[in-house]
């Protein structure tokens, strides 16, 4: 026998609000045997070992050899969790009880009426996800495109989940309120009355217990499968946690990043609100699943108003950041960031220039070859290629470094000022003889309509 004896039943001892003169009284023993069983000078006899299991009810072997805290919690949250089971299983079987005495009438009218909510919650939902991603898809849209929708898509799929979660919490609620909870103090109405009453009063229809009999609610194959159920649920909620762990290191990267734009006032001070708030909530969400997963207790009234004062924080940034917005000067073409690049070619008869949706203009000159000034993102560069034949060219803008486009942008900003970023060619000017100016309309207008006749 070791300390975790004297040290349980201290525990236990101080658990129940006893003295040793006490706990002595009702085991029979002086209270210095007490002292010297807690103290580990000696040990109690196998009878007194058993009283005390009998009288605190717990298990000899964790009495002597395990911590009865850790125990007592291990039974609290596996406790817990078959509360939460049987309240479900309890909510379905009401359900189903209630569907069997409703009149027709009744089923048609509780069931169209969830379809609405359900209807009415789907559409919301999809207007605020909408509303809110585009809203942050162009506060964003000095990085680049791709960056930009990775992390809308990241956002997107979390608020879809999230209005997916709420939305059946509403409608089972809904369910509850307006019908569940009527059937089940009718019910008990119902049995009062019988109580009181030699006559039977029963429901328009019989009542049909069809999910499980209550005498046999600790059956094996039902706990297996429920245990089952838990753990493919706690699954998916740790992939799902993955993902709120990568939306958390995002965004305190963006809120490291948001300093860069101190210099926009109110713009800056709601994007800072804004991204601080949806930390916290995010930080909230992962705290809720890492308790349910590993069956810990949740602090209600701290999670609660956390959660309430950052959605008011939210907003007061939301806010904030469209009266900065307000101030911007937005231009809709900005040439001092582009530039232009000349590529000249030799002429074929054959030849032809791709420019896919880039506006192009023709200049006649005096030349035997053809060149073509690409005007495009000056913090980008200009590629081309040509087909295995060597006479279709196609150009486009290739910017490796980003970095200078984005500390450019961010200057702009700084300054109240948002200008438009293109990542194409925005102008082609083709230098080429009146003669092989007409050859190249037409070669491009015979491929075309060679693409068109391929489609078909």
């Amino acid at each position: 026998m070791n300390n975790r004896f004297s040290e349980n039943l201290k525990n236990i001892r101080k658990e129940n609000h006893l003295s040793q003169e006490q706990l002595a009284d009702e085991l029979g023993v002086s209270r210095q045997a007490i002292s010297k069983w807690e103290s580990s000078a000696a040990y109690p006899e196998m009878d007194k070992i058993i009283m005390l299991c009998d009288k605190f009810n717990v298990n000899i072997d964790d009495l002597l050899h395990r911590d009865i805290k850790e125990v007592k919690g291990e039974e609290e949250s596996k406790r817990k969790v078959n509360d939460i089971v049987n309240d479900f299983l309890k909510f379905i079987t009401n359900s189903v009880n209630l569907f069997c005495n409703m009149s027709f009438k009744s089923k048609v009218k509780c069931i169209i009426e969830q379809l609405i909510i359900v209807f009415v919650l789907v559409i919301a939902s999809h207007i605020i996800i909408n509303v809110f991603t585009s809203f942050i898809f162009n506060i964003f849209s000095f990085i680049p495109n791709r960056a930009n929708y990775f992390i809308n898509n990241i956002l997107e799929s979390v608020l879809s989940i999230l209005f997916f979660i709420a939305s059946v919490v509403i409608v089972a609620n809904i369910f509850k309120t307006r019908y569940l909870d009527y059937y089940v103090k009718a019910k008990e109405e119902i049995k009062e009355e019988n109580n009181n009453s030699n006559k039977k009063i029963e429901l328009k229809k019989e009542e049909k217990i069809i999910i499980r009999d209550p005498k046999h609610s600790e059956h094996k194959l039902v706990n297996a499968f429920l245990k089952c159920i838990i753990l493919v649920i706690k699954f998916f909620l740790i992939c799902f946690a993955l993902s709120i762990v990568a939306t958390i290191i995002g965004l305190f990267a963006a809120l490291v990043t948001s300093f860069l734009l101190y210099n926009t006032g109110a713009f800056f001070i709601g994007l800072l609100l804004s991204i601080l708030s949806s930390s916290v909530i995010a930080i909230i969400i992962l705290l809720l699943i890492i308790n349910f997963v590993f069956n810990r207790k949740n602090n209600k009234k701290s999670i609660i108003w956390s959660f309430i004062v950052s959605l008011v924080v939210f907003g007061i940034g939301c806010g904030l950041l469209f009266i900065g917005t307000l101030n911007f000067d937005i231009s809709e073409e900005n040439p001092d960031m582009l530039k232009t690049e000349t590529i000249e070619y030799e002429m074929k008869d054959n030849l032809i220039i791709q420019p896919q949706l880039s506006k192009v203009e023709y200049v006649v000159e005096d030349i035997g070859t053809v060149k073509l000034d690409y005007s495009f993102n000056k913090y980008c560069e200009i590629e081309s290629y040509t087909n295995d034949e060597g006479n279709i060219i196609h150009g486009y803008v290739d910017c490796k470094n980003p970095l200078k486009l984005i500390r450019e942008q961010v200057k702009y900003i700084n300054k109240n000022k948002k200008i438009p970023v293109s990542y194409d060619i925005e102008k082609i000017t083709i230098h080429a003889s009146q003669e092989n100016i007409d050859k190249l309309k037409n070669n491009l207008e015979n491929y075309y309509q060679d693409q068109d006749r391929y489609r078909e």
